[in-house]
């Protein structure tokens, strides 16, 4: 078998998790009760289109990475050394373009350990990685790949869901007069995801160590405090202190906002759309403790959907997020593999009788997204329930 699907198994994993929790006094997580063949009956089709060309993939991948790291680093150099005013703002467009795809394809795959199969390479390769882009790894490591990836969709406990009261995006979500418009003003705050998250969410999530109102984050060992303060302070180097030789201070601000308004826009509109949408689910955990009544992988089929599968631009960019549902049931699998498996999981969804959400066009997840926020802002008396 391929390696990388040995290592799925966020059903049992949830249940350890679930028993460990309940001993220290903390909220139970949801587990997931419910049995079926489908799982294994995908990684077994998966693994049959896997068991050649590994090392060409792993060569494509590699080479891609290349790009979007010389991409990144010859826009912050020319941005350092030419002084003309438009030249620079494009340069910062390019900038935050160039660090969206240096965050979905390189450190989305190092922080699941896909980029390679030593988990050394993996870390280093996403600690470089998390402080040129200005995020805590260990933060982002605990709200993705812990949070979001287990319990996708699921409110109180996928950090995806939280936007600290300014959107909402879950039918579980109290309404506020305030979300009525939030179908208008979203790409306002996507835009300053990055620089929020860079500037302000990772020192409140370190001090506090709580990851929204609901869920705490482990004990931090004293590596990972010192890697946190090692990868900021870096950050603040290469993006305030080393520009302010070579550009006025306001120059430097607006750059900085420019880039990450860029980034922030690009990467939100990759990584939220693909679950936010009109076709995905918000399952409601029951009981005590609380479980979800259906196995973990056809929770993800329900809560997730692919898009523009056949766009070569996103296959490049986007990491092959286009193909969430592959990366969600496959996560530990590099993402240059998701074009060739999609087809056996999608005919293994229909042989089961499982949804597989599949959007033509980046344009329709966009609008639909755009439809699910602007159906959430409503009053409850007019939403329509998605749960």
């Amino acid at each position: 078998m391929y390696p990388a699907l040995e290592k799925s198994r966020p059903q049992e994993l949830s249940k350890v998790w679930a028993k460990r929790e309940e001993a220290q006094g903390h909220p139970i997580p949801p587990v997931y009760r419910g049995e079926t063949s489908f799982l294994a009956a995908a990684r077994e089709r998966v693994n049959s289109h896997l068991t050649h060309g590994v090392m060409r993939r792993y060569i494509r991948f590699y080479g891609k990475a290349v790009v979007i790291c010389v991409w990144f680093f010859a826009s912050y150099v020319l941005l350092l050394t030419i002084s003309d005013s438009a030249v620079r703002l494009a340069l910062c467009v390019s900038l935050g373009l160039a660090a969206c795809a240096a965050g979905a394809n390189i450190f989305h795959d190092a922080i699941h350990g896909s980029f390679s199969r030593s988990r050394k390479v993996n870390t280093i390769v996403s600690v470089l990685i998390s402080t040129v882009l200005g995020a805590s790894r260990y933060m982002w490591w605990y709200k993705h790949q812990v949070l979001h990836h287990r319990f996708t969709n699921i409110f109180r406990w996928d950090d995806d869901l939280e936007t600290r009261g300014w959107l909402r995006l879950s039918h579980q979500q109290p309404w506020s007069s305030i979300y009525r418009y939030q179908h208008w003003y979203f790409p306002v705050l996507y835009g300053l995801a990055t620089l929020e998250w860079a500037f302000i969410k990772d020192f409140v999530w370190y001090f506090t160590m709580r990851i929204n109102p609901y869920q705490r984050i482990p004990k931090m060992s004293r590596t990972q405090h010192v890697e946190f303060w090692v990868s900021k302070c870096s950050n603040f180097a290469l993006f305030i202190a080393l520009p302010l030789f070579f550009a006025s201070p306001l120059h430097v601000v607006l750059g900085l906002l420019c880039f990450h308004i860029t980034f922030g826009l690009s990467l939100t509109l990759i990584f939220q759309v693909p679950h936010q949408v009109e076709t995905a689910t918000f399952p409601s955990p029951s009981g005590d403790p609380p479980v979800i009544k259906e196995e973990w992988a056809i929770h993800e089929l329900r809560t997730t959907s692919n898009f523009a599968v056949h766009s070569r631009f996103l296959k490049f960019f986007a990491g092959g997020l286009n193909f969430h549902i592959e990366h969600h049931l496959f996560p530990r699998l590099n993402h240059s593999c998701y074009p060739e498996i999609s087809e056996s999981v999608r005919t293994t969804a229909d042989e089961y009788g499982l949804p597989y959400h599949v959007y033509d066009t980046y344009l329709q997840i966009l609008v639909s997204h755009y439809r699910f926020l602007r159906e959430l802002g409503r009053p409850p008396s007019a939403e329509i329930s998605h749960s």
